[in-house]
């Protein structure tokens, strides 16, 4: 693996990860809280309404990495439904709207903070990403972009409406057989 910034060089994942500590970065009241998502070059972020056939055994690799990082992983109700959280060892928080009504972020990840939890990696779906963003709760993403193409229509990496354009500003990139591992932080 590449790392293409900051300081070109030889990496692992391993390495990467070393001195990352989310949980030294918490928030007033909230947990850090950083996104994963992989992508298509044509910024698809499921095919066939599944993010597994985007990414590659190093993308697993880097995901598996990742939640090494954090106390707890998030996803979306329809993130649980269709892709397979078998065996995590880490708390999974699945957020889920009720009869419509959006779940309040805020207070959940306020009770979740309340119960020790330093650091949440949000693995989407993209409409909690939208949500998420919106509340200005994201803190960092991790985007892996993957060579390939795959049109037609399709969710994207956030679904929904936004306050504004949102600044990120790039703390890494790494790229492995074309594949590009992004980490972006909040401006």
């Amino acid at each position: 693996m590449r790392r293409l910034l900051p300081e070109p060089g030889e990496t692992t994942i391993s390495e990467q990860l070393e001195t990352y500590r989310p949980w030294e970065n918490e928030r007033e009241g909230r947990p850090f809280l950083a996104m994963n998502f992989v992508a298509t070059l044509d910024g698809r972020a499921t095919i066939d309404g599944r993010s597994g056939p985007i990414g590659s055994d190093t993308d697993t690799a880097m995901m598996s990495g990742l939640r090494g990082r954090f106390d707890a992983v998030m996803i979306g109700a329809g993130t649980k439904r269709v892709e397979r959280y078998a065996n995590l060892d880490k708390r999974l928080v699945v957020v889920q709207s009720h009869e419509g009504e959006p779940a309040d972020l805020p207070e959940l990840l306020g009770t979740l903070r309340d119960e020790g939890v330093r650091a949440v990696l949000c693995e989407g779906g993209p409409t909690l990403h939208g949500s998420l963003q919106a509340e200005g709760l994201v803190d960092e993403l991790f985007l892996t972009i993957a060579p390939k193409l795959s049109g037609g229509a399709g969710p994207r990496i956030l679904e929904g409406p936004l306050p504004g354009v949102m600044e990120m500003e790039l703390a890494w990139l790494l790229e492995e057989d074309g594949e590009l591992f992004a980490r972006y932080r909040r401006s």
